[in-house]
């Protein structure tokens, strides 16, 4: 990330990771999706790589990846989980990231098989994170 100021919004009904997704708990799932600000850092989203729905992934494996007009990303796993559903419309139109991160761009549902109470970033925890990056 570079030194420029960048202005973004931190939703706080959810937790996040140290790789800047967040986490929405829903009962038995959580959706997950990008920080706003990875989204504005990393400029206009060109492609969005997902998971088959259903897959297993584990711990510490890639969980998607995603092409950006600045870079390539891809982001692991924070817990192990099996994959619920896919937002298959960011295939065809990964814009709706960078226009509603919070809400249209969300990028899957997951059930965790292990607690995530030790892999995640309460919003204010996150907000202090970026704060010291």
């Amino acid at each position: 990330m570079d030194d420029e100021d960048i202005e973004f919004s931190i939703a706080h009904n959810r937790d996040y990771s140290n790789a800047h997704l967040w986490f929405m708990d829903q009962e038995e799932t959580i959706k997950i999706g990008l920080s706003e600000y990875l989204v504005v850092d990393a400029g206009a989203i060109l492609r969005v790589n997902l998971p088959d729905q259903g897959q297993e992934i584990d711990q510490g494996d890639v969980l998607f990846s995603l092409r950006s007009e600045y870079e390539a990303l891809r982001f692991l796993a924070p817990f192990s989980l099996r994959v619920v559903e896919v937002n298959g419309e960011l295939e065809s139109t990964p814009e709706t990231i960078n226009d509603s991160p919070y809400d249209d761009g969300w990028v899957m549902i997951v059930e965790p098989h292990d607690g995530t109470e030790d892999t995640l970033l309460t919003h204010e925890e996150y907000i202090e994170f970026l704060q010291e990056a």
